[in-house]
């Protein structure tokens, strides 16, 4: 599960005017344009890293690592959409012929479509647009003197120039396959690692390590060096695991993988799949998408994290819903980590919105047996910090409760999202709907109740730290109006996405039933959290949507939906007092220089966004 940034946290100035120039100074950004959404940009910022500490074979394994991750990202982008690259590589052929203004514009749109690693956002659902008239892009084609561009042009033009919804289905299922053809193909039909393909004979469901294989072949090979490397014997059994996994990619595989992954006691780690989170897959909640991350533990927060996971039998114990868990083993237990990361590829580079944490493995026959990882990313939260300041919140918090929290906002968030990744690992489903995963009973209502469900635990388990002096009550109220920015900005986009939904959900759930002070000063509104009421209207609606996730009903998640989650009045407001705000991040990790086959303890940028080497990729299946 996913806690994902909005423009909701962070520390820094005072004055909404210096942030924002102090961000110009330090960050690059890139305008981009949907059709019919206000203009926005992104903002472009250096991921950092501190190798201090590690060892060369350390440092080889972590290169090795690296160079498997850039491997996955040609499959997300087929997963997504599949013309892609074929967009990427005519801008990059248009490019050589194109005028300097032309040339702007053409790296923009490519910035943007690696950003999203695809042409379409997430958040809205939409494509964005090149920038530059129709026909003067068919004279740099008709420059060009190349048949190949002129039907690459053919089949981008769409793209390019018109306002395309991304599809339901992206790329996991054909467009015109109905509901009865799918529910033909029973169990198979909700295979996490898979597409489904019309040929000749009918319908067939591919396995993404068949599909892909060439792609997971080359990201294996340097899986299987970093292997040889380790020193740590439950980091190779892991390592052994991962590459049967993305061999054959059977069920049993892939639990074998999740058991080691969770077991393994090395510093460094990797996250690697064909299909982790399912969040592409907007039609039936089904498929997973392709992802890769390089990690390193970062012991700052260790005590916190100790505290956090010695609290679990009792936030489970007393939580609000019927169906909880009994006589955990210490053995289950999730286990928290701050990561800081080297390398990121697939669904964690999804623009605009940017991972911040992470509960892994999704099989929750997994968790059940052995318990979850549940990541929190700490330099990249950094990064993003830069970039987004406190904008949201001077904006649209009362100054008097600005200037107390300000400091507070953004260790108060990361607070939230370890909660929130714990909170996915909680609960369990009625004993009638204990056979499958959740996914396959709510099926597209899932992944927006899960995580409504998840941003409500890490309020409500708040108060309990503060009894027991983990957190000061102050760092409480601040996380509490993290929360609040979080979803004020959710109201800034029609409630497609996920993490959206939930905010959005929120937001009119806590405002109805009066958990939001709301103020007027300068001639604007701010809200605030109303600390009287918060805490019981929390657990109010964390019953609730913890109960209906449980009874595993499709239909009761939907009806819940319906009642709180739509387009709020106050979008348009919203989006003019946003409208400077960036919205939009992309990470520019470096890459360890190289001596011929070895790796070195030396960092080098590229020297834009889109020249790291997984956008270079191309498919190779």
């Amino acid at each position: 599960m996913l806690a994902i940034a909005g423009l909701e946290t962070h520390n820094g100035d005072n004055n909404g005017e210096s942030m924002l120039k102090r961000i110009s100074d330090e960050i690059q950004f890139v305008p981009y344009q949907q059709q019919g959404e206000p203009a926005r940009r992104a903002g472009l910022v250096r991921v950092e890293m501190d190798l201090t500490g590690l060892s060369d074979n350390d440092i080889q394994i972590l290169g090795h690592s690296c160079e498997a991750v850039d491997c996955i990202n040609p499959i997300y982008r087929d997963q997504f959409e599949s013309k892609t690259a074929m967009i990427r590589r005519l801008v990059s052929r248009l490019r050589r012929v194109a005028s300097p203004e032309e040339k702007v514009a053409l790296d923009n749109y490519r910035t943007l479509l690696d950003l999203q690693n695809s042409p379409f956002s997430h958040l809205p659902r939409k494509n964005h647009l090149l920038g530059l008239e129709r026909s003067a892009v068919e004279g740099l084609v008709k420059k060009c003197k190349s048949a190949r561009v002129e039907r690459d042009f053919e089949a981008a033009s769409p793209f390019l120039f018109d306002g395309l919804t991304l599809p339901d289905r992206a790329n996991f299922y054909p467009e015109d396959l109905s509901e009865e053809e799918l529910d033909l193909l029973g169990d198979q039909s909700k295979i996490v690692n898979s597409s489904v393909v019309r040929e000749r004979k009918g319908l067939k469901v591919v396995l993404n390590e068949e599909r892909y294989r060439a792609d997971l072949g080359a990201a294996i090979t340097h899986l299987k060096r970093a292997r040889e490397l380790s020193d740590n014997p439950s980091f190779q059994l892991f390592l052994d695991a991962k590459i049967i996994e993305m061999s054959f990619g059977t069920t049993e595989a892939r639990r074998l993988a999740d058991y080691t992954w969770v077991r393994h006691t090395s510093k460094l780690d990797i996250v690697i799949s064909s299909a982790i989170e399912v969040y592409l897959d907007n039609w039936k909640n089904a498929r997973g998408a392709a992802a890769g991350a390089v990690l390193v533990e970062n012991p700052a927060a260790t005590g916190l994290l100790h505290a956090l996971i010695s609290h679990f039998a009792e936030f489970e114990a007393t939580a609000p819903w019927t169906y909880k868990k009994e006589n955990i083993d210490e053995a289950t237990l999730p286990k928290l980590k701050f990561v800081d990361v080297l390398n990121w590829a697939g669904d964690y580079v999804n623009g605009p919105m940017t991972i911040i944490a992470q509960s892994l493995p999704n099989d929750e026959w997994v968790i059940q047996k052995i318990g979850s990882v549940n990541l929190v990313y700490y330099n990249t939260g950094r990064a993003i910090h830069k970039v987004s300041g406190l904008l949201s919140a001077r904006e649209f918090l009362p100054s008097r409760t600005y200037e107390k929290q300000a400091p507070l906002l953004f260790e108060a968030s990361q607070l939230h999202s370890a909660l929130h990744e714990l909170g996915h690992t909680t609960g369990m489903m009625d004993p009638q709907h204990r056979e499958k995963q959740p996914r396959e009973y709510l099926e597209v209502e899932y992944s927006g109740l899960e995580e409504t469900r998840a941003e409500l635990f890490g309020l409500w388990a708040m108060p309990l730290l503060v009894r027991d002096g983990v957190i000061e009550e102050a760092s409480m109220h601040a996380a509490y109006n993290a929360m609040l920015m979080a979803m004020v900005m959710s109201l800034k986009f029609e409630p497609k996405q996920a993490h959206n939904k939930a905010r959005n959900m929120m937001w009119h759930f806590f405002f109805e039933k009066g958990a939001i002070s709301v103020s007027e000063e300068d001639g604007r509104t701010r809200y605030e959290a109303n600390l009287a009421k918060i805490h019981e209207l929390t657990t109010e609606m964390l019953r609730d949507v913890a109960n209906t996730k449980a009874s595993g009903s499709k239909e009761k998640a939907q009806e819940f939906r319906e009642k709180w989650c739509y387009d709020d009045k106050l979008r348009p407001e919203i989006e003019s007092r946003t409208k400077d705000f960036p919205l939009g991040r992309g990470l520019i990790f470096p890459k360890l220089k190289r001596d011929g086959e070895r790796f070195l303890r030396e960092f080098v940028y590229p020297k834009s966004f889109s020249q790291q080497e997984k956008f270079e990729r191309e498919l190779l299946s």
